[in-house]
């Protein structure tokens, strides 16, 4: 077993001498250290992948593919905050017929770009030239064995669709000012007071929920409107085209039932270094832990322990520079560690469903997954 050395703490941003003899810091603790200082210029390029595979976003990407009934035009727009709209029509059918989806988008360890919305099953891809085309890839996730087109083109400018659609949503009525977070997307958007808004609204002010959030189920379209401040550019707008039901549920179906801070996560799989790995044996358990009442984080990397802070605005995540104390372990377990803390580093967003936690990197790519821990316990 590997000398353990005094648990000092000491931030990462420093660089620490090497030290000889038995109390040396091993190579891999060293490499840990540099890692997690601040990041270069040539480090934050490597820390964002999403535009080297996909090109800059926003994007829309529209192509023919054929389909058992005759071909299908396919429409592909990605946000850079993770959120897609997809528009397939079918051009054999008369008149021509779309089906509209919205949901979240990311790259998965194996660089597909994986679409989960509304449908039952997830969309695959596969990014091709810098996001230059999109391959369709089948249920799997494989490539398609035929001669028959199988890519969608990038567009030289992003030309978003307005999904039409049946959609779910938290609406919240608040000083005039209408707005639903959609389920399928976690975005908010302003809801336009115009087509079947009132009867909505009119439901919603009789529930007496007096700002907080109730589930509302409508049929509608997603457009660009003005902005209600004359300051402010063209916003993303809700139109409901068909009111539904507005329900006493204060959280979206499947929504998380564990919340961020206080819950002890567990590290399951690490996704950002070149494939998805899990913790290696020998080392201890990798853990989060958010402070319920501060902007604080404990933990560990695996060998040593970590704390630090952090900055939490909605769906958006950054740690500051993080400290660790310094033991020394097996090569293996400083090895993940090192990463751990390099992807803790590029964290920019994060996912919570069900028990799990997905940390999220620019553009949405998943970096590290983690499960409640008491989840694994009744495992």
């Amino acid at each position: 077993m590997s000398p353990q050395m005094p648990p000092q703490v000491s931030p990462h941003r420093q660089q620490a001498a090497p030290l000889r003899g038995a109390a040396a810091i091993p190579t891999g603790l060293a490499l840990s250290l540099l890692l997690l200082s601040a990041a270069t210029p040539a480090q934050a390029g490597k820390a964002k992948p999403v535009e080297k595979v996909l090109g800059p976003l926003p994007a829309s990407w529209v192509g023919e593919i054929p389909g058992a009934s005759g071909p299908i035009r396919w429409q592909v727009d990605l946000e850079a905050d993770g959120t897609y709209q997809l528009r397939q029509t079918y051009l054999k059918r008369e008149p021509e017929r779309g089906f509209d989806d919205i949901g979240r988008w990311q790259l998965d360890s194996d660089g597909r770009l994986v679409l989960r919305g509304g449908r039952e099953a997830p969309v695959f891809l596969e990014p091709m030239g810098r996001g230059r085309r999109l391959r369709k890839l089948d249920l799997e996730g494989e490539r398609i064995r035929s001669p028959l087109n199988d890519r969608l083109n990038r567009l030289s400018e992003p030309q978003p669709i307005d999904p039409e659609l049946n959609l779910v949503g938290l609406f919240r009525y608040l000083a005039d000012a209408p707005s639903i977070e959609l389920c399928a997307t976690g975005r908010t958007l302003p809801v336009a007071m115009e087509a079947d808004y009132l009867p909505l609204e009119r439901a919603y002010l009789q529930s007496e929920a007096a700002g907080a959030p109730r589930l509302a189920t409508l049929e509608g379209l997603i457009t660009t409107r003005p902005s209600m401040e004359e300051t402010q550019p063209p916003r993303r707008t809700l139109v409901v085209e068909r009111f539904n039901r507005l329900s006493d549920q204060k959280t979206c179906p499947g929504a998380e039932t564990l919340p961020l801070r206080g819950t002890n996560w567990r590290l399951q799989n690490l996704e950002a270094a070149g494939g998805s790995q899990q913790p290696p044996a020998g080392g201890r358990q990798v853990e989060l832990l958010f402070d319920p009442d501060s902007e604080r984080v404990s933990g560990s990397g695996g060998c040593n322990r970590l704390m630090g802070g952090f900055e939490l605005e909605g769906d958006s995540l950054r740690f500051s520079p993080l400290a660790s104390t310094k033991m020394a372990c097996t090569p293996a377990v400083m090895d993940f560690e090192t990463d751990v803390f390099r992807a803790l580093e590029q964290v920019r967003g994060w996912r919570i469903e069900g028990t799990g936690l997905t940390l999220l990197g620019e553009g949405g790519t998943s970096l590290l997954r983690y499960q409640a821990e008491a989840e694994q316990a009744a495992d």
